[in-house]
């Protein structure tokens, strides 16, 4: 039995750098290198899922870093996602919840930054603390 070895991932350098050395050396053109360059900088449209080196699963696409657990800890998560338990606590409360804006890149219309909004929700959770207090 012949073992495959596991490829490593090939950073975006990498990839970049072997496109225009086969531009340079006319294995390719510059269409297919053109085509190849704005593969790699799509992303991909939905949430999606890949086996960590350690045994892990690494859900990508439903915030800035991927959401990592084993198995065990998924199937707890999906029992509880199958009930109704976290749609229920939702709705009792929605009042107290807060919902993130989603920013889209390149939008003029938006005059708020990122910053500022993080700042006005750090202001807000200041407050909602002290008044607990």
């Amino acid at each position: 039995m012949s073992e495959q070895k596991e490829r490593k991932p090939v950073s975006a350098y990498q990839q970049l750098y072997g496109i225009l050395n086969s531009l340079k050396t006319e294995e390719i053109s510059l269409n297919d290198a053109m085509h190849k360059i704005q593969l790699k900088e799509s992303k991909p449209t939905r949430p999606y899922c890949k086996v960590t080196s350690s045994g892990a699963l690494a859900l990508y696409g439903v915030q800035k870093q991927p959401i990592v657990m084993y198995a065990e800890q998924w199937n707890k998560l999906l029992k509880v996602v199958k009930s109704d338990y976290i749609d229920n606590y939702i709705k009792y409360n929605e009042s107290r919840l807060k919902y993130r804006k989603i920013y889209k890149k390149g939008n003029k219309h938006n005059n708020i930054s990122k910053d500022d909004d993080d700042d006005e929700m750090l202001e807000e959770t200041e407050n909602i603390n002290q008044d607990e207090s």
